[in-house]
């Protein structure tokens, strides 16, 4: 970074401003996905402050047995939580988080624009971009997780241009395969979206290169080793949906989900910095159809695949037919905007190319004086609407008029809270005690909850989910105590009559409940549809105990990844040291 101090002061900067209406107001915001992230970042600090590491969450999710860390981004969660206990508060945290996203978003792009050997000035106001697009601008808006991954796209473009060239060398393909792995640590969905994007260079690579063996059988190895490093990702949730029939995430129409990138008409948490993207687009193809002719194949190539990505997200593409024929992905896929998201920083920095590129074919002084403007009043202006849009949401969220449930983006029947107002939230952010944020509201969000039967995908089901999950689970809590023990938690009540109890607690194939001393069979257990389940109680104290055995599969898996990431994070520290670096040189020379 000493190298570019020009780039990362200026994006230091844009990143200040798109957080001040944070930092002014000393203002935090949650949004859509609020609850349910931060759910799973204290469930990992409070693992970590314990020492208490569980498969199932053992401090959040109503302490219902759920299985969600495992499931989602674990790593990570775990870094996200270890930053929480550091800074010791949910504002801080919400900024710095905040920060280091959009900073590292916008550097990369900026490096990228520097790989396709941009101009210094042009790939600065690109990250600028890009730190305010679509692609990232939920997670200050809404916290929602996808952005966290989209945001490190960018970084795939020098392994993007090794493909195409067909530089398949063991270390390069080594490189990917820990970059796909990193990746993955994300979101998995986001990465399964995105390899496609990787296909035509690898074939073109393929068909250019005369060691087409040795390039594969380094390709695989790289393949290989990604898998590896994801395993801790994958293994739990092969393991959990293999068992079970669990509750898929909320179906949303396909259609209405689509990428309005090329109808700019903006609603809900979305920012008007789309404009920048509608313009970005229709001027990639109208610079296609321009200077076809003086475009290298490389730039064809890239400009094409995204923008057959941006496309394919929007209502362009056939959805209606797909969700008849596949409704599994209104459940898994949701929002086919996703797939548009995913193409967002290859758009950004191929229509920069595309004009660059022609300007310099022509030697076109003015037109290559015109990208450059250009491209510093669509960073300027992306910016500045985005930092408009947060203000607006800081406004929002502090008006007492603004109800807890419209501050989170979701209908009233899906917050269990004694508060009614979003603005009474805001000194659970400011306090060091970090289980007060969490315990306030209860956001009903049943993802990967177990169940007798799968539903289906229906918006009226779904309600229904919703509504029964509230009252079987975060209405009943109040009914009985919970203590977190070693790997497992605690829940007992008292009874005046020996009979079948429902409880706000679910059980997976291989979860573990042990009821006043003795363990408990899948027979003397009575699972409804929501996802709760019902035991026999016995007259006075009940004391039951959940835990969860997973199997030796998943427990070798995640420790094979986790040594290798660690071996990995102590290479790249001990390559960054003089000592080390004088080693290597030493090492070459010989």
């Amino acid at each position: 970074m000493s190298k570019n101090r020009t780039a990362v002061t200026i994006l230091t900067q844009a990143t200040l401003v798109l957080l001040s209406p944070l930092l002014l107001n000393q203002h935090a915001i949650l949004g859509v996905d609020g609850y349910f992230q931060y759910n799973r970042i204290y469930e990992a600090a409070m693992q970590i402050r314990h020492g208490n590491f569980s498969f199932i969450n053992l401090y959040s999710f109503q302490q219902a047995g759920r299985v969600v860390n495992s499931l989602y981004s674990p790593l990570i969660t775990y870094l996200a939580g270890a930053l929480l206990l550091l800074l010791g508060t949910w504002f801080k945290f919400q900024l710095v988080s905040n920060f280091l996203l959009y900073f590292t978003s916008g550097y990369l792009m900026y490096r990228a624009a520097q790989k396709l050997h941009l101009p210094k000035k042009l790939s600065i106001s690109l990250g600028v971009v890009f730190l305010s697009s679509n692609a990232v601008y939920g997670f200050i808006l809404g916290t929602t997780w996808r952005t966290v991954a989209l945001g490190l796209l960018p970084m795939f473009v020098g392994p993007i241009i090794d493909l195409y060239k067909g530089e398949w060398t063991l270390t390069k393909m080594l490189k990917l395969g820990v970059m796909v792995g990193f990746f993955a640590q994300f979101q998995v969905l986001t990465i399964v979206l995105f390899l496609p994007f990787l296909v035509p260079f690898a074939v073109h690579g393929l068909l250019c290169t005369k060691y087409r063996i040795d390039s594969l059988l380094n390709l695989m190895a790289g393949a290989l080793f990604a898998v590896i490093l994801s395993l801790n990702a994958l293994l739990p949730i092969l393991e959990v949906y293999r068992g079970n029939t669990l509750i898929s995430p909320v179906a949303m129409d396909l259609v209405d989900n689509a990428s309005k990138i090329l109808q700019p008409l903006y609603t809900g948490v979305e920012s008007s910095s789309d404009i920048v993207l509608t313009v970005i687009v229709y001027t990639m193809i109208v610079g296609l159809i321009l200077f076809w002719s003086q475009l290298k194949p490389f730039t064809k190539l890239f400009s094409i695949t995204a923008l057959v990505y941006v496309i394919i997200g929007t209502a362009l593409f056939p959805w209606d037919l797909v969700q008849k024929a596949m409704p599994v992905l209104q459940s898994y896929l949701q929002m086919p905007r996703r797939i548009s998201l995913a193409g967002t920083p290859f758009l950004i920095v191929a229509t920069a190319l595309v004009y660059y590129e022609a300007a310099r074919d022509t030697e076109s002084q003015s037109l290559k004086k015109g990208v450059m403007v250009t491209g510093l009043v669509l960073g300027v202006l992306s910016l500045s609407l985005c930092t408009q849009k947060v203000a607006h949401n800081v406004h929002f969220t502090t008006q007492e008029t603004t109800s807890l449930a419209d501050g989170l983006h979701t209908p009233k029947v899906n917050v269990h809270s004694k508060l009614t107002r979003i603005s009474q939230l805001q000194p659970a952010f400011h306090t060091r005690d970090l289980s007060v944020l969490i315990a306030q509201v209860d956001r009903t969000t049943p993802d990967y909850v177990p169940v007798t039967h799968k539903i289906a995908n229906l918006p009226a089901v779904y309600s229904q989910v919703y509504r029964q999950y509230t009252q079987k689970f975060s209405a009943q809590r109040q009914h009985f105590k919970y203590k977190v023990i070693h790997k497992g938690i605690q829940v007992s009540w008292n009874a005046k009559h020996a009979k079948m109890r429902e409880l706000p607690v679910t059980a997976y194939k291989r979860t573990v409940l042990t009821l006043n001393g003795r363990r408990i069979n899948a027979a003397q257990i009575k699972h409804h549809w929501v996802g709760n389940i019902s035991i026999q109680q016995k007259v006075g104290r009940n004391v039951l105990t959940i835990s969860y055995a997973d199997s030796f599969i998943t427990k070798l898996g995640d420790f094979m990844a986790e040594i290798l990431w660690l071996a990995i994070a102590v290479l790249l520290i001990l390559a960054k040291l003089p000592d080390w670096q004088r080693i290597r040189v030493k090492a070459t020379q010989v």
